[in-house]
Formats: structure tokens, sequence, C-alpha cells
């Protein structure tokens, strides 16, 4: 398998939430891993996600994150 990463993910366990819809929705994740420019999350129906949110990784700032890839309980995004 190819690495298509810019720069080298950091192993991670923390909460976050995605917001999305006007900010009227909300879902609950794990950040498996992440670096500056993205990160992969574990989440029980990525399918449901749009292609862009805001990401709230707990104890950061929120980000505008957009999905790239998704698969069946996981995630990768991509911060803009």
């Amino acid at each position: 398998m190819s690495e298509h990463r810019q720069a080298l993910r950091m192993r991670r366990l923390k909460d976050a939430r995605l917001v999305f819809n006007g900010r009227k929705s909300v879902m609950n994740c794990t950040v498996r891993n992440a670096s500056a420019e993205g990160a992969k999350l574990l989440m029980a129906e990525p399918h449901m996600v749009p292609a862009e949110f805001e990401l709230t990784i707990s104890g950061a700032a929120p980000r505008l994150a957009r999905k790239i890839w998704f698969k069946e309980g996981e995630m990768g995004v991509k911060f803009l």
C-alpha cells in the first residue's frame, strides 16, 4: 500500500466531535491518529458525514475538515 500523506501522523486516542448542518448536527468520534494536515477518525456512521464539517478534538480549537475517505467505522479527513 502506498503512502499518500504529506506529514507523519502521531497515534492518538482522543474524543472529538463533528459539527455540521448549520451547527444543528453533532456526531461523536475518536481520533486514532493525527498530524498537522489530517486525521483518522473512528465512528459509527462515517457515511452520514457531509464532505466538509467542523472537527473539535478534545482540548483543541475547532478546525474545518474535509472527508477524504471512509469505510465501515473509519474516516480519513484533511484539515482545511
